[in-house]
C-alpha cells in the first residue's frame, strides 16, 4: 500500500501543488509582507516630505511670519493635514512648538529629545506625549523665512501606515489564492486528462493474462492515450487467442507427427510379425521411406520458425542473378511438377540477368516453398508462370498459378503457422502449414513484402519484393567517367 501511495500519479500532482501552495504562501506572508511594510513606509515618507515642501514653498516662506503671525496659517494647515492624514507642527529653532493642527498643548521638543531637529527623519516616536500615538515624523527646516527661524514636522501615525501595509498585503493574498485557484483547477485538469487514463490503462494492462478473456479498455479520446489504449486492446486480444493458438499448435503438430509415426509404426510391425511377404516389403518400405521424409521436413520446418522467431536473424547476403536461381528452382521441382503434367513457363522484364542483393539460400528456400504450393494446388496439364519485372530500386518477383485458388475469408489466414484451407486439405497431403509462414519470414527480414491475389477456381499469384543489387559495369563507367 504505501508503494502504491508513493507511485500514483494523482498524489503526486496532489503534494507538489500543497508543497507549491506552501512555499508561495510562506513567501508572500513573511518576504512579501516585509516588502510592502517597506515600500508603504518609504512611499508614506516621500508623501509627508512632498506635502511639506509644497507648504514651505506656497505659504510659509512666501511671507513674513513671526511667532505670533505665524498662527494665522492654523486653518491652512489643518486642512493640509486632514489632506495628508498627518499632524502638522512649525518648530522655532529653540524647540518650542508654536503651531500643532491638533492640540493648542505648549510643548518645548528639546524636552524629549535633544536631537530630534538634527534628523530628517524619525520613526516610531510619541514626542513624549505630544503626540497621539506612535507616529513617523519628518522634519524640513524653513531656510528661506527671513524673520522666523525653525521647522516643519509632519507627523503620520504608525497605524495608518500599517493599515495601508496590510491592504496592499491583502490585495496580495487575494490575488495569491486566486492564483493557486487557477492552478489547482489546471492540475484538475491535468488528472482527468493524464492521470485518470493513465490509471484506466495500468489497470486494464495489469489485469491482461493469457489463456483468459482479456476485456478492452474503454478510453474514447483521440489523443495518444487512445492510441495506447487500442494499442494494448490488440495485445490483450492476442493474449486471449494464445491459448486457442497453443491448442491449435498442437493439436497439428500432433496430427502431424501420429499420422506418419502410425504408419511407420503399423508397416514395421507388420514386416516383423510376417503379415507382409518379403516380397511385398519393397512396397511398404517406400511408404515408410515416404512418411519419414514427411517427419523430416516437418522437424526441419519448426527449426526455421524457431530461428525465424529470432529478431537477430543473420543473412548472408550478396548479388545474384534472380532469373537463374527461379530456374534453378523451377528445375529442382520438374519431377514433381510432371508427374501432373505442369509446365513453367517465364516471362522475365530483362532477357540477361537480373542482380539482386539478399541471402541467396534464403530466397531459394522462398521460391521453392512457393513453386511447391503452385504445384500442389494446379490442375493437372496447367502451367506456371513466373514473371519479373523491375520499379526503381526493388525487383518485383511473381509466382501464378491456375489452381483451385483460395478463399477470400482465407487470405488474411494463409500466413499463420500450420494454417491449411479447407479446399488445400485434400490435396496437401505432405504439407506442415509452415511453408507461407516461412516465406514471409524470410521476405520480411530482408524487410521487403510479400503479398497474395487469389480468386477461389481461378487461381492464386504470390508476389514479393528484393533489392536490386547495384550494376558494377555502371559504377566503373562512372568511375572512368570521373577519372577522364
Amino acid at each position: 500500500m504505501k508503494k502504491y501511495l508513493k507511485t500514483t500519479l494523482g498524489r503526486k500532482l496532489l503534494a507538489f501543488y500543497l508543497v507549491l501552495f506552501a512555499i508561495t504562501f510562506y513567501l508572500i506572508t513573511t518576504v512579501g509582507r516585509d516588502y510592502i511594510s517597506e515600500r508603504v513606509e518609504s512611499e508614506s515618507i516621500s508623501n509627508l516630505r512632498s506635502v511639506g515642501i509644497t507648504l514651505l514653498g506656497s505659504h510659509i516662506n512666501e511671507q513674513r511670519y513671526t511667532k505670533t503671525t505665524i498662527l494665522s496659517l492654523r486653518d491652512q494647515l489643518k486642512m493640509a493635514s486632514e489632506a495628508a492624514e498627518a499632524e502638522i507642527l512649525i518648530v522655532c529653532s529653540d524647540g518650542d512648538v508654536i503651531l500643532n493642527t491638533d492640540t493648542e498643548k505648549t510643548y518645548n521638543i528639546y524636552q524629549g529629545s535633544s536631537s530630534f531637529l538634527h534628523e530628517d527623519v524619525i520613526k516610531d516616536t510619541t514626542l513624549s506625549g505630544l503626540l497621539s500615538e506612535n507616529s513617523t515624523c519628518v522634519i524640513l527646516p524653513m531656510e528661506q523665512s527671513a524673520y522666523l527661524n525653525g521647522y516643519l514636522v509632519l507627523a503620520q501615525p504608525d497605524q495608518f501606515i500599517n493599515n495601508r501595509a496590510i491592504y496592499y498585503t491583502n490585495i496580495l493574498t487575494t490575488f495569491f489564492y486566486l492564483i493557486m485557484v487557477i492552478v489547482g483547477f489546471v492540475f484538475l485538469l491535468i488528472y482527468v486528462f493524464n492521470v485518470r487514463p493513465l490509471r484506466k490503462l495500468r489497470k486494464g494492462a495489469s489485469q491482461f493474462s493469457i489463456n483468459h478473456e482479456n476485456p478492452p479498455i474503454l478510453i474514447k479520446s483521440q489523443d495518444e492515450y487512445g492510441e495506447l489504449a487500442k494499442t494494448l486492446n490488440v495485445i490483450g486480444a492476442e493474449l486471449s487467442k494464445f491459448d486457442e493458438y497453443q491448442r491449435k499448435f498442437i493439436s497439428n503438430i500432433s496430427h502431424d507427427f501420429r499420422s506418419p509415426l502410425t504408419s511407420i509404426q503399423g508397416y514395421v510391425q507388420a514386416m516383423k510379425d510376417g503379415v507382409i511377404p518379403a516380397d511385398n516389403q519393397e512396397k511398404y518400405l517406400d511408404i515408410i521411406l515416404y512418411e519419414t521424409e514427411r517427419l523430416t521436413k516437418l522437424t526441419s520446418n519448426l527449426i526455421d520458425m524457431n530461428n525465424y522467431d529470432r529478431d537477430n536473424i543473420m543473412l548472408e547476403q550478396e548479388s545474384f542473378d534472380i532469373h537463374k536461381a527461379v530456374k534453378m528452382t523451377c528445375e529442382s521441382l520438374e519431377g514433381t511438377a510432371s508427374n501432373k503434367k505442369i509446365t513453367f513457363t517465364y516471362n522475365f522484364c530483362e532477357p540477361e540477368e537480373l542482380l539482386v542483393y539478399a541471402d541467396k539460400q534464403k530466397i531459394l528456400q522462398v521460391l521453392r516453398n512457393l513453386c511447391d504450393n503452385a504445384i500442389k494446388f494446379s490442375h493437372e496439364e496447367s502451367e506456371i508462370c513466373l514473371h519479373t519485372f523491375t520499379k526503381g530500386e526493388k525487383v518485383f518477383i511473381s509466382i501464378k498459378d491456375s489452381g483451385i485458388g483460395i478463399p477470400r475469408e482465407d487470405l488474411n489466414l494463409i500466413w499463420d503457422r500450420f494454417y491449411k484451407t479447407d479446399l488445400s486439405r485434400g490435396k496437401d497431403k505432405k504439407g506442415t502449414g509452415l511453408g507461407l509462414s516461412i516465406a514471409k519470414e524470410i521476405i520480411h527480414s530482408h524487410g521487403e513484402n510479400i503479398n497474395v491475389i487469389s480468386t477461389e477456381g481461378v487461381g492464386t499469384e504470390f508476389i514479393f519484393t528484393i533489392a536490386r543489387a547495384e550494376d558494377d559495369d555502371e559504377d566503373e563507367d562512372e568511375e572512368m567517367t570521373e577519372d577522364k
